[in-house]
């Protein structure tokens, strides 16, 4: 003989499809936001060596460039749409001497300098 078992009542799989569907939208959610953080946060640009950067700029090779002086950073975009950046150190006169090449480079897109807020 085989013993029926009672089916679950309508009203625990009504809370068990629920729950199901909150897990799914929850999961879905958050790997979208995820994705989309690695996807927006990505940093295209290379460092590389001041000395590059000043030959780049002397060249005529940059489109536009960008000062960031919190953090002695130099980041340029070249007219081929590659992106650099670089450091200055503080021994020296570095930022002074990258504003008198961009000065004189003249780039189509001109250069910004970042200063920080107090």
């Amino acid at each position: 003989m085989i013993d029926k078992q009672p089916a679950p009542s309508h009203q625990h799989q009504k809370k068990a499809s629920r729950f199901r569907t909150f897990i799914v939208c929850s999961v879905t959610a958050g790997s979208i936001l995820v994705g989309g953080l690695f996807l927006l946060n990505r940093d295209d640009s290379r460092q590389t060596e001041m000395s590059t950067v000043l030959n780049q700029i002397g060249s005529g090779k940059v489109s536009t460039a960008k000062l960031v002086e919190a953090e002695r950073r130099i980041e340029i975009i070249t007219i081929d749409k590659k992106h650099f950046h670089s450091y200055w150190s503080e021994a020296g006169d570095q930022r002074s001497e990258l504003a008198e090449e961009l000065d004189k480079a003249e780039l189509p897109d001109g250069y910004t300098v970042e200063v920080p807020k107090r």
